[in-house]
C-alpha cells in the first residue's frame, strides 16, 4: 500500500475517534451527562457546582476531540509528522480543563 492510503487511513481513525470525543464532550458539558463521568472523579462534586463542573469537563472533551480530528484532516493533507501538532495541543488543553475541573469540584 502507498503512504497515501497509510495516511488515509490513520486520518480517518483520528477523525473518528476525534468525533467520539467531541461527542461525548457535547453530551457532558450540554446535556450533563454526569454517569458517563467515571465516578471517582465526580463523588464529592456538590449538586450546586454540578453544572459548572459538566460544563469545565465536556469542554475539556471537546478540545481533546478537536485536537483529533485536525490531526486527522492535516495527516491527509500534510502527509507529514507536522500532523499531530493539534493533537499535542488539544490533549495538553483538554486535559489542563479536565484537571481544573476535577480539583476545583471534586473536593
Amino acid at each position: 500500500m502507498s503512504d497515501l492510503t497509510w495516511f488515509i487511513i490513520i486520518g480517518a481513525l483520528f477523525m473518528l475517534l476525534g468525533m467520539v470525543f467531541i461527542v461525548l464532550g457535547i453530551m457532558i458539558g450540554i446535556r450533563q451527562k454526569m454517569n458517563l463521568i467515571i465516578s471517582y472523579h465526580c463523588d464529592k462534586v456538590s449538586e450546586e457546582n454540578k453544572k459548572a463542573y459538566c460544563n469545565i469537563f465536556g469542554l475539556g472533551m471537546f478540545f481533546i476531540g478537536i485536537g483529533f480530528a485536525v490531526t486527522g484532516i492535516l495527516s491527509v493533507i500534510l502527509q507529514s509528522l507536522f500532523a499531530l501538532i493539534p493533537m499535542a495541543v488539544g490533549l495538553v488543553l483538554g486535559i489542563a480543563f479536565l484537571l481544573g475541573a476535577i480539583f476545583k469540584y471534586n473536593r
